[in-house]
């Protein structure tokens, strides 16, 4: 394998083994053999020399040999794309190995770090009882289904001393929840709580693993967050909501006025979807409403949305793996944090002077005048704004909403002074951020030195179905094209039913939308006057018979306006490449010497749209009249995705 040659078996006995090079001309051999003397194997006969070229096709790379070489590359990264792993493999071994046989290595270390890590259940006892002896203050709840006799774990609640003292120190008071699935075998959802630092980034404050997402768990997980972060009157806000474009200039809008601006511009557009819109409580997801002195004007969950990115790769693992994982992230997160700040020279955080010089540049667009003290009128555009600098309050909302002036603010203040630092809210600042990186995580023993718990161990749940129908694909952005499909689109077809030759619908609907067609009558024939009949002659027919005709099984007599020639001549085309449908019928009538008889005959053939018809007078003697119909096979109908396979 290492000279990239291929090498093949031949002999491989319990006396000996021989192997040889598969290339045709190549004279590479060895030989291996046991002997009287020695009961281990030597080589009898070895050429070493090889003539042929590398191979790529080597059947020695096999998926558990790939599974050995890089084990540690799969486990530290269980995302790997497996397009990426062939070129790597082919670029270090030399071999072109097949996408299945990739998938079966990945199975195998999987399986193998499942399998060593199976049983991790019964040891989260353990595993709350170090997370309380390492971190005291911590928040740590298991809770076991009490439905079943046995011990079966249900959810766990994880609320680390640093997290929760970092929050209530230097964070802001909004908190946003979010819930993400696992992507191993431990089954669940992991449900957080995120909250904001003075630099506008992700705090983890708690985490959660819960059977499914539904009111009983987020109740469970809202009630154990409020007491560890002191909140009585219940958590600021959470928006859950996707907001579309039209929506997040409503959705942003921190007063009545630019709210109902941004209604009237978006029900220009879209008139059904401000409808739609406006049928949900706007105080839910509108910054018109929100409550004053978070200073936080998000109007998304982008933050929980990261956190879930930030903790794929650990949402392969089992259950204390993951958690460990989780833990470990959080804690080099802190460090990192810290060690960020230190290098920072300025009162304000930086991402926060970001958006502050954004607002800087706005203010070029906002006219100011000053009553002589601290208040002022703004216009801006089409629309006046009061702002007071004395309570750093503007009639926007923003200010009171954000804590960093508006761009109606800031042209006021630069009336005055170039400083906006004492203008902005103090939960913005570099104190307030390494107030809230003060606290560390305490480190951890290993699973080895874990306290032994006295509790009886718990067992692994089984599988929870997710309410819903689960979904078979990603819900796609309003601008986003849509996926591609290799189906030919009907949209345009016109459609022609082939019952009454009317456009619009189809035969299975046509009698739904014009009435069922008349039964199909018996053909009769007139009434003759009664004569005498030779000994070979039939009777003939009286004044209340009819005449009968004996007819094919797959004919149907009718006399009704659909038996017409119209569709056969519309057909005739076609039916001279297609298989044909034939019928017949005869009928006979006999009458004496200048009698006088009619005949009437019609023929449908079944699922057809053909028929024919034969009028016959008689005047004497003997006659005879027969009709036939001919019709193209119907075609059944195949499935849309079949029809467009045989169309390609």
């Amino acid at each position: 394998m290492v000279e990239r040659k291929l090498i093949k078996f031949y002999k491989n006995e319990a006396t000996r083994m021989i192997a040889k090079c598969e290339w045709t001309t190549c004279a590479w051999r060895c030989m291996l053999s046991t002997n009287s003397r020695t009961s281990s194997w030597q080589i009898s006969s070895f050429i070493q020399e090889h003539t042929c070229p590398p191979r790529r096709d080597n059947r020695l790379v096999t998926a558990k040999r790939v599974a050995e070489k890089y084990e540690k590359f799969i486990l530290a990264n269980p995302s790997w794309s497996l397009e990426r792993m062939r070129q790597t493999i082919q670029e270090e071994m030399f071999a072109d190995v097949s996408i299945p046989k990739l998938k079966r290595a990945k199975s195998i270390v999987l399986q193998k770090a499942l399998d060593s890590t199976k049983g991790q259940y019964k040891h989260l006892y353990s595993y709350q009882e170090e997370l309380l002896r390492s971190n005291p203050g911590s928040t740590v709840v298991i809770k076991r289904d009490t439905e079943g006799v046995d011990h079966v774990f249900q959810r766990m609640y994880i609320c680390l001393d640093a997290c929760k003292r970092g929050f209530k120190a230097g964070c802001r008071k909004v908190v946003g929840l979010d819930g993400c699935f696992f992507k191993g075998a431990t089954n669940g959802e992991l449900l957080c709580a995120i909250g904001r630092d003075a630099n506008n980034q992700m705090y983890p404050i708690a985490w959660a693993v819960v059977e499914k997402e539904n009111n009983d768990s987020w109740d469970w997980f809202r009630d154990l967050l409020s007491r560890d972060i002191d909140v009585e009157d219940g958590l600021d806000r959470v928006i859950r909501r996707r907001n579309g474009e039209a929506l997040r200039y409503r959705a942003k809008a921190p007063c009545m006025t630019l709210f109902n601006l941004a209604k009237a511009g978006l029900a220009k557009r879209t008139p059904q979807g401000a409808q739609g819109i406006m049928q949900t409580d706007p105080s839910l997801w509108s910054g018109a409403w929100f409550r004053l002195g978070s200073n936080c004007d998000s109007v998304d969950n982008n933050m929980c949305e990261s956190f879930n990115k930030w903790i794929v790769e650990a949402r392969f693992y089992p259950i204390i793996t993951m958690l460990e994982a989780i833990r470990r992230k959080v804690m080099v997160r802190i460090q990192q944090n810290r060690t960020k700040a230190e290098s920072w020279n300025t009162l304000i955080c930086p991402n926060i002077l970001k958006k502050v010089n954004s607002y800087i540049t706005l203010s070029s667009s906002c006219h100011a005048i000053c009553n002589g003290q601290h208040q002022f009128e703004v216009q801006h555009f089409a629309n006046r704004f009061t702002v007071d600098l004395s309570k750093k309050q503007c009639s926007c909302r923003y200010w009171q909403l954000s804590g960093l002036p508006c761009p109606h603010a800031i042209s006021c203040i630069f009336y005055k002074t170039n400083s906006l630092a004492q203008y902005i809210a103090p939960c913005h600042s570099v104190a307030e951020f390494k107030k809230t990186y003060t606290y560390c995580l305490q480190p951890l023993e290993g699973m080895t030195s874990w306290p032994v718990s006295n509790r009886p161990p718990l067992k692994a749940p089984g599988y929870v179905r997710m309410p819903g129908r689960p979904k078979k694909e990603r819900i796609r952005e309003p601008t986003e094209k849509p996926k591609s499909t290799r189906q030919i689109s009907r949209v345009g077809t016109v459609i022609r039913c082939r019952k009454c030759k009317q456009i619009g619908h189809n035969r299975s609907t046509c009698d739904k939308r014009n009435g069922p067609a008349p039964n199909t009558a018996n053909s009769g024939a007139a009434p003759s006057a009664p004569t005498h009949h030779s000994q070979a002659a039939p009777k003939a027919p009286s004044h209340h018979e009819p005449v009968h005709a004996p007819a094919h099984t797959d004919i149907v007599q009718s006399n009704t306006q659909e038996s017409t020639t119209t569709s056969k001549k519309r057909k005739a085309a076609q039916m001279s490449t297609k298989k044909m449908l034939c019928s017949s019928a005869k009928a006979s009538v006999h009458t004496t010497v200048r009698g006088q008889a009619q005949l009437n005959l019609n023929a449908n053939a079944p699922l057809s749209q053909a028929s024919s018809s034969v009028s016959i007078n008689l005047t004497g003697g003997n006659a005879e009249g027969s009709v036939s119909a001919q019709a193209p096979v119907k075609r059944a109908k195949l499935p849309p995705r079949r029809r467009a396979t045989q169309q390609q």
